[in-house]
């Protein structure tokens, strides 16, 4: 995930964000942070759920209050067309050993990108060191793919990856086999 998050790594300018309380990556690292205090799970996912790649076989996503509501408000991850404004997103990526290796978010702002359904989308290493924040490519090449959920991935099983479109997104890395096999076992929830 590193080389391809690596496009806004190291100095990172603040970013303005119309009417949020985030201004910065380090704003919403804090966030992110909370969310962690809280446990705050996102509905429809479990902690250490199979993650896709072999360097964090297991993630866990969180999601605050807005995100929350707008999945509830939809009746399921699959039918959420808009989130609401201020939704927050998080993954959080763990090692085989359930250590916490990186964390991505994806938070709503108003008037941010409208193309990319006003999705900023961030990176960081555990530690909250900034990998990638703003209009990231390589997250929205792949987001978009769910564009019809307003760019939000459903936890697995419910909502998988074709191993093309994987190895497309990581050529240098192993998938989880334990992903595949919830390919093999859930065909019909592998996105077109």
């Amino acid at each position: 995930m590193k080389h391809l998050l690596a496009v806004l790594c190291g100095c990172l300018p603040a970013l303005a964000l119309a009417n949020t309380s985030v201004s910065s990556p380090q704003s919403l690292w804090k966030e992110i942070q909370g969310l962690q205090k809280t446990h705050a799970i996102m509905p429809e996912s479990t902690p250490y759920q199979v993650g896709s790649r072999t360097v964090d076989p297991y993630t866990t996503d969180l999601a605050n209050t807005a995100a929350k509501d707008s999945i509830q408000k939809a009746g399921g991850i699959l039918k959420v067309t808009r989130y609401r404004e201020g939704s927050l997103v998080v993954k959080e990526n763990y090692n085989r050993h359930k250590q916490l290796v990186g964390v991505t978010a994806m938070l709503k702002v108003e008037n941010f990108d409208s193309v990319d359904r006003n999705w900023v989308m961030a990176a960081y290493d555990p530690t909250g060191k900034v990998l990638a924040f703003g209009k990231v490519g390589s997250c929205i090449a792949c987001h978009v793919i769910v564009r019809k959920q307003d760019m939000v991935f459903a936890p697995p099983p419910q909502q998988l990856l074709p191993i093309t479109t994987w190895k497309g997104f990581f050529p240098k890395q192993a998938m989880n086999p334990r992903y595949v096999a919830l390919i093999t076992q859930y065909p019909h929830n592998v996105v077109p």
